[in-house]
């Protein structure tokens, strides 16, 4: 029993993530039988078993679930058919009808220091803000804002994570473009806004 125990956490360790025609930054992580294609994937950003993501830019210091779906093919619904035998390009069936043209999918946008449940599902073209936070198992259709926690089917805003004020002095300094020396530098302020706020202008002073 044992035997067959190791034997299968083994078999899924050795299960290794697909990634086609992506770009990946050396400090980011994908974990195991997760698939990505067309992804771009920014520093210290990391991505969760199991995970699909196809046509996407991710920033830096993103934390994404596991068992996620984001982006994916659009399916036409103003045409007679959903099919996309009848759409310009190879269609997944390997044969096509008529040359309809149609963008079959669309550029998901995750910004920077976004935090993604687990089993999140985020629609093609979708845009989300940096600093947001989406809810495990939260369906998101619709761009989410800068600072947002959302969540729900589908996914809406609950409250966001910091005061207007606050919000704007953060997309003001973006400190995930800083250079590693200086996140080194001003990281034990990190635990709260307003002392990462003070020690940045007592610096200027």
């Amino acid at each position: 029993m044992k035997l067959s125990y190791y034997f299968a956490k083994l078999m899924s360790k050795i299960q290794i993530a697909s990634i086609r025609d992506s770009e990946i930054d050396p400090t980011a992580k994908v974990y195991e039988r997760s698939s990505l294609s067309k992804v771009k994937i920014d520093r210290f950003s990391y991505v969760g078993k199991n995970t699909n993501i196809t046509d996407a830019k991710i920033g830096s210091f993103c934390s994404i679930g596991g068992n996620c779906q984001i982006g994916g093919g659009i399916h036409p619904i103003s045409t007679v058919s959903t099919s996309p035998v009848f759409l310009k390009g190879k269609s997944a069936a390997g044969y096509n009808f008529g040359s309809i043209e149609y963008k079959p999918s669309e550029t998901v946008l995750i910004e920077n220091d976004v935090w993604i449940g687990v089993g999140v599902y985020i629609k093609a073209g979708i845009k989300i803000g940096s600093g947001s936070v989406i809810g495990a198992h939260s369906v998101v259709t619709h761009d989410v804002e800068p600072y947002s926690v959302v969540a729900g089917v589908p996914a809406k805003e609950i409250k966001k994570r910091f005061d207007d004020d606050t919000i704007i002095k953060l997309l003001e300094i973006n400190w995930w473009d800083w250079p590693e020396d200086k996140i080194h530098r001003y990281s034990e302020h990190f635990s709260c806004p307003k002392d990462l706020f003070n020690a940045i202008n007592s610096d200027k002073e």
